[in-house]
């Protein structure tokens, strides 16, 4: 029965002795068999060990030869082959500037090879499109990486990444912007390119290769954020005097002669500030007036160190960095037009040229073009020299302290002169002036008040001194002071005063608010609001040029070209002319064309206004970055290492410090500033004339097998 269920499951039966001393020999022979398979099989094991061990700096070798072999005939097999000459025929892409080394690496291979036959390189006509090509430096490939992974460029197109391998990790460092975060990381790219070829069998590694592939980005970022470190004036959000000592003075600068020689200093006042001024050399309170203009001191390079710490500090900093992140923004977006106009001009597209680009760039410049001009001009106009004469024009008072007898006007009157009636010189013809021409009012003392000679109809000048306009709002009146009245009504009509730095933002929304209306306070360049009217009308009619005239050009010469096609199939004894369409090829649909035109026309006109605030990013994310280093060093370092006294606790917050440096700053934020910078090139720059629909030239290249073999 034991013997059917074994052989119903196929098992296998053994014959056991009923004796012991024979079931002892039979395990003793099992044994014997066991040690001589164990002993076969630990000399197998080291004999394959060892073959292993010989083979194993071999392997990488038969592998790159097994790709080498594999692409090799993966090309081959694209090859046609002609039956009547017996050979293969290959078709494919070569750069121009290469013929003559692919001529020359054919006829060596044919000698190497020993063939009978010369192989034969001609050149073939076709209508197909190009693949696109670029030759780059290796500080190049990892912006052209950038460049290509937002679409590769038609054939002949301009490619971006000529402006984006400096502009790229500029717009990087003026969010990352830190003299100590920024050689950090040019530290880390520099290592990175020095030791690139050490390296480079890390590149296939998918976290560090792509911090390899972009070690020259990450040099650039860093160099970059290093600069604007500079500017800004931070160092790990500590501020430098590496220029200079700041142009500031305060009352708590009792070792600084030159800040307590100061004209006007009261020592009693520790918070008082003002800037460093060579007043001294100016004015003389013995001899007066020495002709000399007064000049401001101002800090070398970057921001000045005596910013920090300030309560109006943010208010200083963001104000700048607002303005430039407007004016990088305008001038980048001005350059991706240009560029249009370079695809144009290769091209020879006239039609785009003239209905396309100029009134893109007319109605860019004529609204965002204007507001980066009044940028500059509120930069480089001296506002302590810019005053409102009469409420109708605006002069400028050089700052230079008037002589005696007022031969020097327009100039100031002395500095920090209470009483004008005691003035040297000219005190008594002050004192016969209105009350409301002094500018020191209720005992508080200025740097002088400006004067200005005004010359009346009957040749006869008048003298005009700055009122204080705070508190009161009577000067403002241009009812009451005007030109007209102060001319033919004398002084009690003139007015004087210093005109503060316009709102830029303001002046932008009056614009198209109060067409035309540009009050005299709000005025920065003469016949302003004359322009405004003249760049708003411009930038009005640049839109129905952009829209109307492209559309209805092509459809003329769609008809153009289907006419003389029938016409020449008429001389063809009524043979049906070929496929229309624009230019002879394919077909043209006007209406598809004008909605196409029109989407442009409306992405284009919303994107500049869209596009100019995303610039603003650059404000935003230098703030943060700034508020995030100062924040760590203050509430780390500061306030619980220092302050504390404790040698072992000072050590802790360094080492914590460090860590929130590194881990926070330097990895999250710098990756943040990095896919910011993305942004600003993928959509604000490149959308201006980038198509970026071609397809990429993959050539033939043992160093490029993935490409060649198709398993990227």
């Amino acid at each position: 029965k034991i013997d059917k269920i074994c052989d119903s499951y196929g098992a296998t039966k053994y014959r056991l002795p009923e004796q012991v001393p024979q079931q002892d020999e039979i395990v003793k022979q099992v044994d014997d068999r066991l040690k001589d398979l164990g002993m076969v099989l630990d000399k197998t094991r080291d004999y394959r060990r060892g073959k292993l061990e010989e083979i194993v700096n071999k392997v990488d070798g038969w592998m790159l030869h097994v790709q080498r072999e594999k692409a090799v005939f993966h090309t081959l097999n694209m090859f046609n082959y002609d039956v009547t000459h017996k050979c293969l025929i290959a078709e494919g892409w070569c750069p121009t500037d290469d013929m003559d080394s692919v001529r020359a690496a054919l006829r060596q291979g044919t000698i190497r090879s020993g063939a009978t036959v010369q192989t034969v390189l001609n050149q073939v006509k076709t209508r197909e499109t190009a693949p696109t090509f670029f030759r780059n430096a290796k500080i190049a490939q990892g912006t052209q990486s950038i460049v290509d992974a937002y679409g590769m460029a038609r054939y002949q197109e301009f490619n971006p990444a000529v402006f984006s391998v400096i502009t790229f990790p500029f717009l990087f460092g003026v969010m990352f912007g830190d003299v100590g975060h920024g050689f950090m990381m040019a530290l880390g790219g520099l290592l990175l390119c020095l030791y690139e070829k050490k390296l480079a069998y890390l590149a296939n590694d998918e976290m560090f290769g792509t911090l390899y592939k972009g070690r020259y980005n990450i040099l650039l970022m860093g160099i970059f954020a290093t600069y604007s470190g500079f500017i800004y004036n931070e160092l790990f959000a500590v501020p430098m005097e590496i220029f200079g000592k700041t142009a500031w003075c305060s009352g708590e600068m009792v070792e600084d002669e030159h800040c307590m020689n100061t004209l006007g200093y009261e020592p009693g006042e520790a918070m008082q500030k003002w800037v460093r001024t060579n007043m001294g050399d100016a004015w003389s309170n013995m001899d007066g007036s020495t002709g000399k203009e007064v000049v401001w001191d101002v800090y070398p390079f970057g921001t000045d160190p005596g910013w920090a710490h300030t309560s109006n500090k943010l208010n200083s900093v963001n104000s700048f960095k607002m303005k430039f992140a407007i004016v990088a923004g305008v001038v980048q977006m001005v350059a991706g037009v240009c560029c249009k106009l370079m695809n144009t001009l290769y091209f020879k597209d006239d039609l785009t040229m003239y209905f396309v680009y100029i009134p893109e760039m007319v109605f860019i410049n004529s609204i965002f073009g204007y507001l980066v001009l009044l940028i500059l001009i509120k930069w480089t106009t001296n506002w302590d020299t810019t005053y409102v004469l009469n409420n109708e024009q605006v002069v400028t008072i050089p700052q230079r302290y008037c002589m005696d007898d007022l031969s020097n006007s327009p100039c100031w009157t002395p500095p920090y002169w209470y009483n004008r009636e005691t003035v040297p010189g000219y005190g008594s013809q002050l004192a016969l002036l209105p009350e409301s021409m002094w500018c020191m009012k209720n005992g508080v003392a200025t740097a002088g008040c400006a004067l200005y000679k005004l010359k009346l109809d009957n040749n006869q000048e008048q003298i005009i001194v700055e009122g204080n306009t705070f508190g009161t709002g009577e000067l403002l009146d241009a009812t009451l002071f005007n030109g007209k009245d102060c001319k033919a009504m004398g002084a009690d009509h003139c007015a004087l005063w210093k005109q503060s730095p316009p709102s830029l933002l303001d002046s932008l929304i009056k614009m198209f608010m109060e067409i035309g209306f540009v009050p005299i306070e709000n005025q920065i360049i003469p016949g302003q609001g004359g322009l405004q009217v003249f760049l708003i009308l411009i930038a009005f009619f640049s839109v129905p040029v952009l829209l109307f005239p492209k559309p209805f050009i092509l459809k003329a010469r769609h008809e153009a070209t289907q006419h003389q096609q029938l016409h020449d199939g008429d001389d063809d004894d009524g043979h049906a002319p070929g496929g229309g369409g624009h230019g002879g090829h394919g077909e043209f649909e006007f209406g598809e064309e004008m909605v196409h035109q029109m989407i442009h026309t409306i992405e284009y006109v919303l994107g500049c206004i869209s596009n100019t605030a995303s610039y603003l990013r650059l404000w935003a994310l230098s703030l943060a970055h700034a508020q995030l280093s100062e924040v760590f060093w203050e509430k780390t370092v500061v306030e619980i290492g220092l302050e504390g006294g404790d040698s072992f606790m000072l050590f802790v917050c360094i080492t914590a410090w460090a860590c929130f440096t590194v881990g926070v700053l330097m990895g999250m934020e710098s990756l943040s500033a990095f896919l910011h910078a993305l942004r600003l090139h993928w959509v604000e720059f490149m959308n201006k004339f980038y198509h970026g629909d071609g397809y990429k030239f993959i050539p033939f290249s043992f160093d490029n097998l993935q490409a060649v073999l198709g398993d990227e």
